[in-house]
């Protein structure tokens, strides 16, 4: 579901990007379906890009957590021994 919500703002936002920067070209625009079309799909790509970002960067997260929580518990029983 998560990937769906940021592909469609992404979407959006490359929309009214779109329509913005066509309205400040200050001329008609031939074919403006297209080029609202190539915004579009840029910005879906760019919010696809965005979202398998923070998957990746969770999974990172979620690496050194494990990491840390094994070095403590290697210290934790090294001190318990130490201390026996």
């Amino acid at each position: 579901m998560a990937p769906f919500i940021s592909t469609f703002v992404g979407g959006t936002v490359g929309l009214i990007t779109g329509m913005y920067s066509m309205g400040l070209q200050g001329r008609t625009v031939m074919k403006p379906h297209i080029s609202y079309a190539i915004f579009t799909a840029a910005g879906s790509y760019l919010g696809f890009k965005y979202y398998e970002f923070k998957q990746y960067e969770g999974q990172l997260i979620e690496k050194r957590r494990e990491m840390l929580l094994e070095k403590r518990a290697l210290r934790q029983a090294a001190a318990a021994e130490a201390s026996n």
